[in-house]
């Protein structure tokens, strides 16, 4: 028997998130401003969330704690027998390009530009960032 048990990967910027499931070519609902969406588990089981991942028969809720954080919910079972991924797989995944969206907005949002991007033989990616001051 499945049910709904949370990842343990927290998230707090939406944006980002959004981004990093485009990059893995997820398709994804979001709720409407004080409106939930409807995330499906085993047997007709459902929760609400601020986000649904869909990945077929199942879905991952991306679920708001009153923290202002995000957790990853999901029938995990059924996630993997349905669509070959692990909750592991998904999580390291989904960190890395979240993580990747993340500093970037940051750095962008202090003024600073990317000026190069590599990705690394051990599959980490290195930013490299300038900031112009004028005098």
């Amino acid at each position: 028997m499945s049910h709904f048990t949370k990842c343990a990967l927290k998230m707090t910027n939406l944006a980002a998130l959004k981004k990093a499931l485009a990059d893995l070519q997820l398709k994804f609902t979001e709720a409407t401003e004080s409106q939930t969406v409807t995330v499906r588990g085993y047997r007709g089981d459902t929760l609400q969330a601020a986000m649904s991942i869909d990945m077929g028969r199942y879905d991952i809720g991306v679920v708001a704690n009153a923290d202002g954080t995000y957790d990853l919910t999901a029938d995990w079972w059924g996630v993997e027998t349905t669509k070959g991924v692990s909750e592991e797989e998904f999580q390291h995944a989904l960190s890395q390009k979240y993580q990747y969206h993340n500093v970037k907005q940051a750095c962008e949002d202090k003024g600073y530009s990317v000026e190069e991007e590599l990705n690394e033989e051990d599959g980490s990616i290195r930013l490299v960032v300038r900031k112009w001051v004028s005098e």
